[in-house]
């Protein structure tokens, strides 16, 4: 075992580091690790579609308040979401999430529901938004460089474009498709974004078993955001920071 001093403590069995400084008696050593693997696996890609919560950023705050104030405001008020829970269901078209967690709400009252919750959402987005996760912002403008970039969520109509108003990510995306759109699935709107920009070699980037599912369906190569809000067992291709993606992806021709 090495001992460091920097953005990470120490080194064993092949552990990742970014920036790391190694101390001895007399010396000071400047040390770069890229990857955590001796092996490093990439693909080569011309395209990258991501899915947004637990991949870009965190807005289960901003949503537990939404719906609790939706379900208050529509008489559940004995009911009360926390943000394990929301993260729980993160990624899940709304019929599914009322279905598995709200079982205690008639079907035919579903639509009062997400009516009052879509118009809580959007105004608790809009004003308080979400955290995005470290070195996203950079590491996009980054790969904006060499790729075409795209966002596929199973979220709310209006939400995507709230996500990027608040973090000014207008121009970073070539396009964008959800569910509250289409009413597709994932794996249906990751292959109308497919279709409609003429992607020949694309990837995914997720971080449920749902976003893998979505992706395979496509034969689309899948990237695993560890740091996320799900688990997916034994991934190809996993990161457990934002930034890796740079350097697991490899621009086609490049």
């Amino acid at each position: 075992m090495y001992k460091f001093y920097g953005f990470f403590a120490e080194i064993e069995n092949g552990c990742k580091f970014r920036h790391a400084t190694s101390r001895f008696p007399h010396t000071i050593y400047s040390i770069e690790f890229i990857m955590s693997n001796t092996k490093t696996k990439t693909i080569s890609a011309d395209s990258i579609i991501f899915d947004l919560d637990g991949t870009l950023w965190d807005a289960s705050a901003s949503c537990t308040i939404a719906w609790n104030e939706a379900l208050k405001q529509s008489g559940y008020e004995n009911h009360i979401v926390n943000q394990e829970m929301v993260r729980s269901f993160s990624g899940l078209k709304i019929e599914n999430i009322f279905r598995r967690h709200f079982e205690f709400i008639p079907e035919e009252k579903y639509e009062d529901l997400l009516d009052v919750y879509k118009k809580r959402e959007a105004i608790i987005i809009r004003s308080r938004g979400g955290t995005l996760y470290p070195n996203v912002k950079p590491t996009l403008v980054q790969l904006q460089t060499k790729f075409k970039l795209f966002i596929v969520s199973n979220c709310l109509a209006g939400y995507i474009e709230n996500f990027l108003h608040f973090n000014q990510l207008q121009n970073v995306f070539s396009d964008f498709e959800c569910s509250g759109n289409t009413n597709l699935s994932k794996g249906e709107n990751i292959k109308l974004v497919i279709e409609r920009n003429h992607l020949g070699s694309p990837v995914y980037v997720g971080d449920t078993i749902w976003d893998y599912e979505a992706s395979a369906s496509n034969r689309v190569p899948f990237v695993y955001a560890e740091y996320g809000f799900g688990k997916v067992s034994n991934p190809k291709f996993l990161m457990n920071d934002f930034e890796e993606l740079q350097f697991i992806i490899n621009s086609i021709g490049s």
